[in-house]
């Protein structure tokens, strides 16, 4: 199942919330390029984004090597 992205487009989003999640664990905010502003409250929210984004391009390196994956990604 193609997500309409790119695997850089992928990497770039999972880079935004590792960015996010060490600016809240050095007790900062974190705005993001959309405008949203994450604290310290958002921590679970980012932590649940990088896993998604890590599997996600994860999904897209295997669809790039020919390789088939099948990835599970709880929501809350």
């Amino acid at each position: 199942m193609s997500t309409g992205l790119t695997l850089e487009e992928a990497r770039q989003r999972y880079r935004e919330y590792l960015l996010a999640e060490e600016a809240i664990l050095l007790g900062q905010e974190y705005e993001t390029k959309a405008g949203i502003k994450l604290k310290k409250a958002n921590l679970k929210d980012v932590q649940i984004g990088i896993k998604l984004w890590e599997e996600r391009c994860i999904q897209l390196e295997n669809n790039n090597s020919g390789g088939i994956g099948i990835i599970s990604i709880a929501l809350k």
